[in-house]
């Protein structure tokens, strides 16, 4: 049996593009690990699990037509060749990730006569390439200081060059350096940012059109700017992050210093978004704000709040009772530590929560009954009072869009229901609402509902429920589907805007007319679901 090479030997399968064997192979090799001891094999699994499903789309981006999901209404006809910056399919060639993957993106436009300027840009391309790739080989290990300014001064020579070439040059450049960071990652660190700052490929983030590798790079560029703001004395959690990332074990007085919310906060946020900036903080200290849990409870903090109460209950009351043996006059009835703690919501306020949530009828209990994954997600959300008393809710309306990926045909048209609701609501709202639906933020423009629409959103989030699906971690990527031309038309004529408004709308999730033509599309599904296929529904 050959060796398998990386991403393929993490995932511990054959190199394939179909992205469902690589979410099996992926939950897996999760099932044999422990995600809360293994920190660094778990972040490890997730960018492999992220590099093949990016490897995948790439591959099936390279057999099908560039458009925008509209099937043969983005076909151009006429369309000049000289629009088309240049074929990817001539140098996009997947292997093993090693040099020879990365040919010269300026040596396919050849000229006749010579070019300084053209031959400083390839040599700059070969001596990055020789630095991310030593011997032309993947490595994992770090660049060297001497090797950083290596590669920074050649990365500058490759970012003028696209600055002042012409447009298909500079796009060859800009898919060239993406696929080769992707694909050098983690070495490529630190030359990403100043590729991103030229080239915009955070501006694509969460778009239709957004790339494979952008897809991978985008995530990354996220984590280390978390991680450089994290560390600045400003932040919110920079406490927090300090505190876990200072040797051995937490004390009492380190407990009273940083707030228990913030350290779950950072936790729960890092887990879920940058599981690879885990490895920066010190595993002793997190489990010792921790404490012995089980892999998926929320932990075990009840006895030292309790003890925590009980000392500052003692501390109060004995100046207490001195004062009210020496002062007559002092009011015993009046409460001393009323308000001293807050311990968030009563079970009975959660369950009412629940049950507006639901409907009538579900209350936490029966929540864990039927999903006990989910259920601990949605308690914790309980926890973060501070960020408002609608984030349970905005939690459920986003996990209901993220079941997206593995909802039967049932569910699928219960969540294109839930999407017509929301984005309904969201078109008459507040400016950027919208937007924010389609990228499944429901938490910094809470969406207000009319009682109508809260009343049918409450079924169908139980169908959902009850499907155990709003538990899904949701794995990314891109879900191509082509809309046959009868929807096509229907999706302009209730639409009421022109073939090219349409057009630009679908190509920008930020485009005035997006959220209208979402709606038309989202009326056109769910009048023919049957007649569409599973696909549609899906990436919708």
């Amino acid at each position: 049996m050959s060796r398998r090479a990386y991403p393929w030997s993490v995932l511990r399968i054959d190199k394939t593009d179909d992205r469902g064997a690589i979410r099996k192979a992926y939950a897996d090799a999760l099932r044999a690990i422990d995600v809360d001891s293994d920190i660094a094999g778990y972040a490890k699994l997730r960018e492999a699990r992220d590099r093949a499903l990016w490897m995948a789309a790439e591959a099936a981006r390279a057999g099908a037509d560039d458009d925008l999901g509209l099937g043969s209404f983005d076909d151009a006809e006429g369309a000049d060749p000289a629009d088309e910056p240049y074929d990817e399919d001539e140098w996009d060639d997947w292997g093993e990730p090693s040099a020879a993957n990365h040919p010269d993106p300026l040596s396919r436009h050849p000229e006749t006569e010579p070019d300084p300027a053209r031959e400083r840009a390839e040599a700059a391309w070969q001596g990055l390439l020789d630095i991310l790739y030593p011997e032309g080989q993947q490595s994992d290990a770090g660049v060297t200081h001497e090797e950083l300014e290596e590669g920074t001064a050649h990365l500058a020579v490759l970012l003028a060059r696209a600055e002042e070439a012409d447009l298909a040059e500079h796009n060859a450049l800009d898919h060239a350096l993406a696929n080769m960071f992707a694909d050098a990652w983690p070495r490529s660190a630190p030359f990403v940012e100043p590729a991103n700052a030229a080239f915009h490929w955070l501006g694509e983030a969460g778009q239709l059109e957004e790339r494979g590798a952008l897809m991978f790079l985008n995530a990354r560029l996220k984590g280390m700017r978390f991680h450089e703001k994290v560390q600045q004395a400003d932040h919110p959690l920079h406490k927090a992050w300090a505190e876990l990332s200072r040797p051995g074990r937490a004390g009492f007085i380190d407990r009273l210093r940083i707030k228990r919310l913030d350290i779950d906060k950072l936790l729960t946020g890092v887990r879920a978004n940058f599981p690879e900036l885990e490895s920066f903080l010190e595993p002793e200290r997190v489990a010792s704000w921790e404490g012995d849990r089980a892999p998926g409870e929320i932990g075990n903090t009840g006895p030292r709040v309790v003890w925590f109460a009980f000392v500052m209950l003692l501390v109060l009351a004995v100046p207490r009772c001195i004062n009210s043996l020496t002062d007559p006059s002092a009011d015993t009835s009046a409460p001393a530590t009323a308000a001293l703690f807050d311990p968030g919501p009563s079970e009975a306020e959660i369950d009412a929560q629940v049950a507006d949530i639901f409907g009538e009828g579900t209350d936490m209990a029966k929540v864990r009954a039927v999903d006990p994954v989910f259920a601990d997600q949605l308690r914790l959300s309980f926890n973060h009072s501070d960020l408002g008393e609608d984030r349970p809710l905005a939690l459920v309306r986003r996990k209901a869009l993220e079941a997206g990926e593995v909802a039967s045909f049932d569910e699928l048209v219960a969540r294109a229901k839930l999407r017509r609701i929301w984005l309904g609501a969201a078109a008459w709202g507040q400016a950027g609402q919208c937007e924010n639906v389609m990228n499944y933020d429901f938490t910094s423009l809470p969406l207000k509902l009319k009682p109508e629409d809260r009343a049918a959103e409450r079924p169908l989030l139980r169908q959902l429920l009850d499907a155990k699906v709003l538990g899904h971690e949701a794995k990314g990527g891109t879900v191509r589907f082509a809309i046959p031309g009868w929807a096509v038309s229907d999706m302009i004529e209730r639409s009421g805007l022109s073939e090219d408004r349409v057009r630009q709308a679908m190509g920008n999730t930020s485009h005035p007319d997006r959220c209208q033509v979402e709606v038309a599309l989202l009326d056109v599904v769910l009048a023919n679901p049957g007649r569409l296929s599973q696909d549609v529904l899906r990436g919708l």
